[in-house]
């Protein structure tokens, strides 16, 4: 790859698929460092035309982007929808590309990508992000890096404008592993926020009095001051989290956890209150607005 062989940020072409709200932040960020991006028009087109006005360039379809692009940025729902993208690429007859992946992926699915990267000649580092719509807007995120020393050397320059930490955990498939952790300690926090307040008020416990209190103990979190206060004013949309995106990264847990009983048990007992009302309030409800009932 001659990427950065002149150091010129302007010279390097980014493709960026997956502009949703983490999405559309990224590439803010990365067109206010010099890089020129390519964005492709998906179902959220709002983001589209609000990244367009800072610069960015629609292009209509994958193969033109393909061609035009050095670097493809994937930032997609999940790993069905990464594989459909990784399934139609081919460089075989072109330089060699190179596939930065910043989906929360089943972390069986990232081994499968980076085989067919070597079949069909792109380089493929994956790198999850930690952090919402707000840290993306920042560029406060958090990657998780799986991929080998030379590709992270590469795709750390790439993601700096967006990130405050880079760390890579190791090869291809640690990053998965170390994200689906960390998601489990945050959705899980979130969980248990929820829960508590659900209950609080079943037993008419005041949410100002408890969260109050709650909050000056070992209870206390980003969490908990992300959902209570804003509960306690009747908005219960504060935890920018989907209730379907919430399911598919507890199922991707259940198989990372697999063998290890005690995870999986924690796990199903997080997933089955959302699989529950998944139907009621619908897949894209936050998962904070199951406090509104």
């Amino acid at each position: 790859m001659k990427i950065f062989q002149n150091n010129k940020l302007n010279k390097i072409t980014i493709g960026f698929l997956g502009v949703g709200l983490m999405g559309e932040g990224m590439v803010c960020k990365l067109i206010d460092s010099g890089f020129k991006v390519y964005v492709k028009k998906n179902k959220n087109s709002e983001t589209i035309n609000r990244v367009k006005l800072k610069g960015a360039i629609e292009l209509k379809t994958l193969k033109n982007m393909t061609k035009k692009c050095e670097i493809l940025i994937l930032c997609l729902p999940n790993s069905r929808v990464v594989k459909k993208i990784i399934n139609k690429l081919n460089f075989k007859n072109s330089e060699k590309k190179l596939i930065i992946d910043c989906t929360t992926n089943d972390h069986n699915s990232v081994i499968y990508f980076e085989k067919r990267s070597k079949t069909y000649n792109f380089n493929y580092v994956e790198a999850p992000v930690s952090g919402g719509n707000l840290q993306a807007k920042n560029g406060e995120l958090g990657a998780f890096v799986g991929s080998s020393k030379k590709n992270f050397k590469i795709s750390k320059k790439i993601l700096n404008p967006c990130c405050k930490k880079i760390i890579r955990i190791g090869n291809v498939g640690m990053g998965a592993k170390a994200k689906l952790l960390s998601n489990f300690l945050a959705l899980g926090t979130a969980s248990l926020v929820i829960e508590s307040l659900k209950f609080a008020k079943k037993i008419q416990v005041d949410w100002k009095n408890f969260y109050d209190l709650s909050s000056l103990g070992s209870g206390s979190s980003r969490s908990l001051d992300r959902i209570a206060p804003h509960a306690i004013n009747n908005n219960y949309d504060s935890y920018l989290f989907t209730i379907n995106n919430t399911i598919k990264d507890f199922r991707y847990m259940l198989r990372l956890f697999d063998g290890n009983n005690d995870m999986i048990k924690i796990t199903n007992s997080f997933l089955k209150p959302y699989i529950k009302e998944q139907k009621k309030l619908g897949h894209n409800a936050l998962i904070s607005h199951r406090l509104k009932n």
